[in-house]
């Protein structure tokens, strides 16, 4: 009976072994197809949109870098993706994803800025966990909230009107646009820090 047991808890043990090897096998081979769909479905549309006004002639999803952030707290690599679009070979537009904490989780943002004119030309929520019908308004297009964003001068970094900035936040959803705000002022920071990676 002892050695009945031995051999299932072995026969498992080898199968559970196997079915994590092809797991991670099958993972390793459709992540990166996963994270092309996400660009040219989720990222592309919104830059096409922002760069198109400036006249960017470059492949910008191509010509991505990611930035060295260090590490987290356990231990994870961090980076913030950069998007640079170029006009006759110089970079003359950045687009910069990065990350907040929102009311239901971390929360994504996409912000383009025109670096000849030291202006945002616009921020999209690229993915986000908040409240339907309040936080989740982040993520609308045509929300006011997020329209107010293109154009905004970045020179002095942005904040929430209740925390001495220039941005109106959306009513009953304070922290979702806190967030957000938060997103957008990143990568304003950052576009001041690494000036000299991202003009590359």
């Amino acid at each position: 009976m002892r050695d009945k047991v031995w051999f299932m808890v072995l026969v498992l043990g080898i199968s559970g072994a196997l079915a994590g090897a092809a797991l991670s096998y099958v993972k390793s081979k459709t992540q990166p197809v996963i994270e092309q769909r996400i660009l040219e479905d989720g990222v592309k549309p919104s830059l096409d949109l922002f760069y198109g006004p400036i006249g960017v002639d470059n492949d910008y999803i191509a010509d991505r870098a990611a930035l060295d952030l260090g590490k987290d707290d356990w231990g994870r690599k961090l980076s913030a993706i950069v998007f640079k679009g170029k006009k006759g070979g110089k970079v003359v537009a950045a687009a910069l994803q990065t990350t907040a904490s929102g009311f239901g989780g971390t929360l994504t943002v996409l912000t383009a800025f025109d670096l000849e004119n030291k202006k945002i030309l616009g921020a999209k929520a690229l993915d986000q966990k908040e409240t339907k019908g309040l936080g989740a308004r982040v993520a609308d297009d045509k929300e006011p909230f997020i329209q107010q964003f293109r154009g905004m001068p970045f020179g002095g970094g942005v904040a929430l009107k209740a925390n001495g900035g220039q941005v109106d936040a959306i009513s009953g959803a304070t922290i979702s646009s806190g967030a957000f705000t938060n997103a957008v002022n990143k990568a304003v920071n950052l576009l001041g820090e690494r000036a000299d990676e991202i003009n590359k």
